[in-house]
């Protein structure tokens, strides 16, 4: 199967699994300060680990141009 794929399949369930967590705390606080704060910090790493992965793996999978190496720049 291809990676990508499967990193995208991955980074899709992470932003549903955080929007439904942000959703579900916000229409419905806990009253426990410490358990609202970390509900919310973690649906936020949620969010922000399904947008960042596929874009890291973009930059990071990039073929390198190594037909400068070796030489000085004008």
């Amino acid at each position: 199967m291809n990676t990508r794929l499967i990193l995208y399949v991955l980074s899709a369930v992470s932003l549903l699994f955080g929007t439904l967590l942000l959703i579900s705390e916000i229409t419905l606080p806990s009253t426990d300060g410490f358990t609202f704060a970390r509900n919310v910090a973690l649906s936020a790493i949620a969010i922000a680990v399904g947008v960042v992965a596929p874009l890291l793996s973009r930059k990071f999978s990039q073929p390198v141009d190594n037909s400068s190496q070796g030489q000085i720049p004008p």
